[in-house]
């Protein structure tokens, strides 16, 4: 059974179609960098939390080290690469062996900004860094994780891909 249609009643013109879909794409075209911008603020953000949340656990594991070893003993005051490595105290830190340093269900973040072709497991890798911030590893472990430095318990993004925004990469939060 066929609608009647009231007498008069057209469709839309080709003009009216045309510039309907043209105003979209004026809109479309002023919005999508602004979607595109957001993404990049996301990941900073995201490498910001992670890092501040990795630096946290470190200070934490310092005042551990701090309160729990015997002071006429002398271990190391940062957690060492080995123990960062494997998110947990070892007998270097003989009362804190076994004591995890970050949550022991979701170990250390990922790194946002590591190489899209990386496994999720390299994203939350720590590598032993002894150089500068600026410095990020290459080789196997470029650009993917994070770097740490033992001797001063520092912690950074191991890569430099967000293009130095504002004079900034993620591995100079």
């Amino acid at each position: 059974m066929k609608a009647a249609i009231a007498k008069g009643q057209q469709g839309f013109t080709l003009i009216e179609l045309v510039m309907v879909i043209l105003l979209l794409s004026i809109l479309a075209a002023v919005a999508i960098p602004n979607f595109i911008d957001f993404r990049t603020d996301a990941k900073n953000a995201a490498t910001q939390g992670a890092i501040g949340a990795m630096r946290s656990a470190i200070s934490v594991a310092v005042a551990a080290v701090q309160l729990k070893e015997d002071p006429t003993v002398p271990t190391p005051k940062y957690p060492t690469f080995i123990e960062m490595y494997a998110n947990n105290f070892t007998s270097s830190h003989p009362n804190l062996s076994g004591t995890a340093i970050m949550d022991p269900s979701s170990g250390f973040p990922g790194n946002p900004w590591t190489v899209s072709t990386a496994t999720s497991t390299l994203r939350n890798t720590v590598a032993l860094c002894t150089g500068t911030k600026s410095v990020i590893l290459s080789g196997a472990t470029a650009q993917r994780g994070w770097c740490y430095r033992e001797t001063g318990g520092e912690i950074w993004a191991n890569s430099n891909a967000n293009g130095g925004g504002s004079g900034k990469t993620e591995n100079t939060y």
